[in-house]
């Protein structure tokens, strides 16, 4: 089974001098991660929104918060028992949070399948970070219209796959403080936006926002479009 591992700040952290690079090291050798990349400071976000005819789109995160995704791990695990192994040895479980999402798969018929990404090389820029909007107007997107949306993007070359997550309700959160293990269940923050997908887009910031735009879980939702870190000179 599929989880994503949200790997996140967290201000009671503890300092670690483990390395991450063993850890990706030794969780690709097993098989047990996929891919995993991180993320430029959540300061340089875009939030895009779509309320009636308007597209909103801000600078910064959704909302103001110490806890921010700084970067996430696919991982392919036999069950949580394995995804919470993994998560739990990874060096931000000391220094912050690992949320681990079960990945729900999502049928949208023909000729909407993910593109293969190629280990820690996506090939897309950014990575928009869907979440929940309680305060937004009720909507529900109709399979067909996202259907239509991610060919679009597959065709121009926006859309590179993405992962649809299980309910937050079913989030395991992982922490190392002190020497011992936390597994508590929940999110990595209290905020009742919680993400429910993340999607992989290309081009540049404008191509990507109006790009965004057209989601239809931007109409009731928020998309977070951040850009990958891969300039590690």
């Amino acid at each position: 089974m599929k989880y994503v591992l949200f790997v996140a700040t967290d201000p009671a952290g503890e300092s670690t001098a483990e390395n991450p690079e063993t850890w990706v090291e030794k969780g690709s050798d097993r098989g047990v991660r996929v891919e995993g990349m991180p993320l430029k400071p959540v300061t340089e976000t875009r939030t895009v929104r779509v309320r009636g005819d308007r597209v909103l789109v801000t600078d910064g995160p959704f909302a103001e918060t110490t806890e921010w995704i700084a970067g996430y791990d696919l991982v392919e695990a036999t069950d949580l028992d394995e995804a919470i192994e993994a998560a739990a040895s990874h060096p931000m479980a000391t220094g912050g949070r690992v949320e681990i999402r079960p990945v729900e798969p999502l049928d949208l018929g023909p000729g909407t399948e993910n593109v293969p990404h190629e280990g820690d090389a996506p090939t897309s820029r950014f990575l928009a970070i869907l979440r929940t909007d309680p305060s937004a107007p009720s909507f529900t997107p109709d399979p067909s219209s996202v259907s239509e949306w991610v060919r679009e993007g597959l065709a121009s070359g926006r859309y590179l796959g993405g992962e649809h997550l299980r309910p937050v309700r079913d989030a395991t959160l992982v922490r190392r403080r002190r020497g011992q293990l936390l597994i508590t269940h929940g999110s990595y923050a209290d905020v009742p936006e919680w993400v429910t997908a993340i999607v992989f887009i290309d081009g540049g910031w404008e191509e990507a926002i109006d790009y965004l735009s057209r989601c239809p879980m931007a109409r009731s939702g928020i998309a977070e479009l951040r850009e990958f870190w891969t300039d590690f000179s």
